[in-house]
């Protein structure tokens, strides 16, 4: 038996299934400002209702917004100094495209001399990394820092002078949380510098309520492993996740796309996942959520981590809506708040919800609506509201189609039956499947176990096939390691990509692996 927990930015849900995807019980409730209680009510009440005992789960599968929503909403955030490792001290200031509101906690920034150079040779005359961090360990203490970025220019080439400062660092601050941009990201400096920021800002969230989870899960007396879910789709441990937080940011919406494909028995589909906060639409490709190609970005900052493919609209049936000089306005949402704030619901706030219900009142059930609020609103201005979000949705979904042919289009999520019929009635492959309103709980409980290289190596007197199966061979013992049945990994990508301006032989190898767990 598994029990699949989903943190999302409006509920917290929880499944109980068997290995074999029949689902005994689930439970939805608001999610908490904590997200802890949330978590314990909504899982308390699934182990309750399927009427199984604690010891009876063999693991526990938990996908959070907590992080991404902690990068729109800052709380909670560390104070980062940034290390840089380079040949000059560079004149390029950190967090360019960066919200003002991330870019503040980039509190200090240190540039140590590099001894390396890209074309393998060293500087005659070395200054040991190490012997530069003196006054540099005085300054981190007297600045109150919370956490610590060290990023090399060349650290796809060589990941040693990170380490070695880190090391250092970690004589003088054993407990505060260092990045090292090699373990976050490959080659393309500001992405990687971007990335491991991000991961060094969002330390001190995740472990927080990793360490809060645990607790929890304890409480419940579930004793058996537990995972969180990565941007990719598959599962990463605990203490990855306290390591890598930057990891699970897209995790929410990738367990919505496996979840929709389990529900809908598609291999191949376009899922439009509408959640209180946000719409997000994605791809699955045979089986899998469909990852992005080249840089990503988060929060319109590049980065080069991998994320899913999404297309996403900032807004949903939370959302507050406003018309100003006759133009439509969708601002921030209520989403957590919108069964006491939402009209529908007796309250003030204009919502999409309270747009769609106005014009198709038979579209969305609940027992706490009442439609007397609603008559205050224009149903021409609500039919406006209703067109935007529509057009904006259907060229979201025409962008993601394929030239060959047309994907059917799968709706989940919590406020999807108002869009099934209204929306998408004359589309002929239209799936809404029972069980729309938990996808995302199901899919984290039937994510694989992933494993992945993205590497410079210089091959030196070795071939490229003896470097390429070395990297194989070490995706698939990390993937034993990790707990997958050695008859269910499975390379997925293996990608090689020559460094022509290099003197010497330079290959980046790219390979990932995919595993079921036991």
């Amino acid at each position: 038996m598994r029990l699949g927990i989903d943190v999302g930015g409006t509920n917290t849900d929880a499944v109980v299934v068997n290995d074999e995807g029949k689902l005994f019980s689930w439970a939805k409730h608001l999610t908490t400002v904590d997200i802890i209680s949330g978590i314990h009510t909504a899982a308390s009440e699934a182990l309750s209702e399927a009427n199984i005992q604690p010891e009876n789960i063999t693991g526990v599968f938990l996908g959070t917004t907590h992080v991404v929503n902690a990068l729109f909403h800052p709380r909670q955030l560390a104070k980062t100094a940034l290390v840089r490792i380079v040949k000059r001290p560079s004149a390029i200031k950190p967090g360019l495209q960066w919200p003002d509101h991330l870019k503040k906690y980039i509190k200090k920034i240190y540039q140590l001399r590099s001894n390396n150079h890209y074309t393998g040779s060293k500087n005659n005359i070395d200054i040991p990394v190490v012997e530069q961090l003196k006054d540099i360990i005085a300054d981190i203490e007297n600045e109150g820092i919370q956490s610590i970025c060290i990023v090399g220019s060349f650290s796809p080439l060589y990941e040693s002078e990170e380490v070695e400062v880190q090391q250092k660092i970690r004589e003088y601050f054993p407990y505060i949380p260092i990045t090292m941009s090699h373990e976050i990201g490959s080659t393309g400096f500001l992405e990687r510098e971007n990335a491991s920021l991000l991961n060094a800002i969002l330390s001190s969230v995740i472990r927080e309520a990793m360490v809060s989870i645990a607790e929890l899960f304890k409480q419940l007396r579930l004793e058996c492993p537990y995972w969180l879910t990565q941007n990719d789709g598959s599962l990463m441990e605990i203490k990855d996740a306290m390591n890598y937080p930057i990891l699970t940011i897209g995790s929410g919406v990738t367990n919505s796309l496996r979840g929709a494909a389990i529900l809908s028995k598609l291999q191949c589909c376009i899922v439009v996942d509408v959640g209180g906060s946000t719409i997000d639409i994605g791809r699955i490709i045979n089986g899998h959520p469909e990852a992005s190609v080249g840089p990503s970005t988060i929060l319109n900052i590049p980065v080069n981590v991998r994320m899913p493919r999404i297309e996403s609209l900032p807004y949903g049936g939370g959302s507050l809506i406003s018309m100003k000089d006759g133009a439509i306005d969708i601002e921030d949402t209520i989403a957590s708040d919108i069964e006491h704030d939402g009209m529908a619901w007796g309250g003030e706030c204009w919502t999409l919800t309270d747009s769609f219900l106005k014009v198709f009142p038979e579209s969305f059930n609940d027992e706490k609506i009442s439609m007397n609020e609603l008559e205050q609103l224009s149903a021409v201005d609500c039919r406006k509201v209703i067109s935007r979000v529509s057009k904006e949705m259907k060229d979201c979904i025409a962008r993601l189609q394929l030239k060959n042919e047309e994907l059917p289009v799968v709706l989940v999520g919590g406020g999807s039956p108002l869009l099934a019929e209204q929306v998408f009635g004359k589309y002929e492959k239209i799936y809404h499947p029972a069980g729309y309103p938990i996808c995302n709980a199901l899919g984290a409980c039937f994510a694989p176990l992933s494993a992945e290289i993205d590497k410079v190596f210089w091959l030196n007197n070795k071939t490229k096939q003896e470097e390429v199966a070395k990297a194989k061979n070490s995706i698939i013992e990390e993937l034993r390691l990790k707990g997958a049945t050695k008859e269910s990994i499975r390379l997925i990508s293996v990608e090689e990509f020559p460094f022509d301006y290099l003197k010497g032989d330079v290959l980046r190898i790219r390979i990932k692996g995919l595993g079921e767990i036991k």
